[in-house]
C-alpha cells in the first residue's frame, strides 16, 4: 500500500471521490460488461450512478472503509453490510430516479435480474456481507485491497460471525482465499460466472 495511505472510515465529504474510485475499479468487470454493454465510457458513467446509490444506501449502520492518501484522496473503498441489514434500504426517491435515468432502463432492468439471482442464494443465517471492494486501477497490486480486506476481517472476527461475498472475477478467488474465504457456490447470471464465497467465524467464537 502507498506509504502515505491509511485505512479509515469514509467521510461523507469524500463520497464522490469514492464513487469515482469504485467506477474505475468495476468498469471492466464481467457482470458490468454483460449488463451495460461494450462501450467503456458508457460503462464508467453507468457504474458511477450505481455506486453513488450504493454508498448513499450504506450511510446508516454499514461499514464503509477507504484507503486514503494524505494527498490525493481515496484509492480503494470497501462497503460491508452488517447482520440484519441485507438487503439495504432503497435510496430516497429522487436519488433512485437519478440513478435510473443515468443508467438507462435496459441496464436498470438487467441489474434487477442480477440482484434477484444473487439474493436467491444469499445466506439466511446472521453474517457480514462484503458487498464491494474496489481499488483504483492505478493503485492495484500494491496491497491496498489486502489492507482493506484485513480491516474488514478484524471487524468480523471481533463480532465472531461468518462473512459472505460474491465475485465475478475468477482471479479474486485466490485473493479472498488468503483471508480465509472458501468457495461455496458457482452460478451463471446473464451468462456470466459468479462465485459465492463464505468465511467461517473464528474458532472459539461461534465456530466449531
Amino acid at each position: 500500500m502507498p506509504a502515505d495511505a491509511r485505512i479509515t472510515a469514509l467521510e461523507s465529504t469524500r463520497r464522490e471521490a469514492a464513487v469515482a474510485v469504485l467506477a474505475r475499479a468495476f468498469r471492466d468487470n464481467p457482470l458490468d460488461v454483460a449488463v451495460i454493454g461494450g462501450d467503456p465510457a458508457r460503462r464508467l458513467a453507468s457504474v458511477a450512478h450505481g455506486m453513488r446509490v450504493s454508498l448513499r444506501s450504506a450511510e446508516r449502520d454499514c461499514l464503509v472503509l477507504a484507503a486514503e492518501r494524505e494527498r490525493g484522496g481515496p484509492v480503494g473503498v470497501l462497503l460491508a453490510v452488517p447482520p440484519g441489514r441485507f438487503p439495504l434500504d432503497p435510496p430516497p426517491l429522487l436519488a433512485h430516479l437519478r440513478s435510473l435515468l443515468g443508467q438507462g432502463l435496459r441496464a436498470s432492468t438487467r441489474w434487477g435480474t442480477v440482484y434477484r439471482a444473487l439474493e436467491a442464494v444469499h445466506p439466511l443465517e446472521p453474517h457480514w456481507y462484503l458487498s464491494l471492494l474496489g481499488v483504483d486501477p492505478d493503485h492495484q497490486g500494491r496491497g491496498v485491497g489486502r489492507a482493506l480486506l484485513r480491516s474488514f476481517v478484524d471487524v468480523v472476527d471481533r463480532d465472531g460471525l461468518p462473512s459472505y461475498l460474491e465475485t465475478d472475477r475468477e482471479k479474486n478467488l485466490a485473493f479472498y482465499a488468503g483471508a480465509g474465504f472458501s468457495l461455496t457456490r458457482e452460478l451463471r447470471v446473464l451468462g456470466t460466472p459468479v462465485w459465492c464465497l463464505e468465511r467461517p467465524p473464528p474458532q472459539g467464537e461461534g465456530g466449531s
